[in-house]
């Protein structure tokens, strides 16, 4: 009995570690992208908050994302979780933000390069 109830504590302990760790990241990551201001390079912007989210589907050449909005805790990073940024051609920050991205509708989830790589059943 004592056992399972030490075995229950430690399970939520190690539950909640993984939560909050996730929420300081993101809240870390949104306090770096306070000072980015559009008209900035890809360099001033890596500069200033890091690299952005490479591997995901979602992500391109000028579509960056950064993590700032867990949800789910799930270990997962979602498209819905992330800040979009959008770059033009020549790598200048033209605007960010899921707001700004519906008012030029520039958001889709289906980029060319989640396109290319899904799999595809029939």
């Amino acid at each position: 009995m004592i056992r399972r109830m030490i075995l229950t504590l430690a399970c939520a302990a190690l539950a909640a570690t993984t939560v909050s760790c996730g929420y300081f990241q993101a809240k870390h990551q949104r306090d770096k992208l306070a000072d980015v201001r559009v008209g900035m390079t890809k360099d001033q912007v890596a500069g200033i908050a890091g690299d952005p989210l490479g591997k995901e589907l979602y992500a391109t050449d000028n579509y960056w994302f950064y993590y700032t909005s867990p949800k789910w805790y799930d270990g997962m990073i979602t498209q819905d979780e992330c800040t979009p940024f959008f770059f033009d051609d020549d790598g200048v920050l033209q605007g960010w933000g899921n707001r700004y991205f519906r008012e030029k509708g520039i958001m889709s989830v289906w980029t060319q390069k989640s396109i290319n790589s899904a799999i595809w059943f029939f």
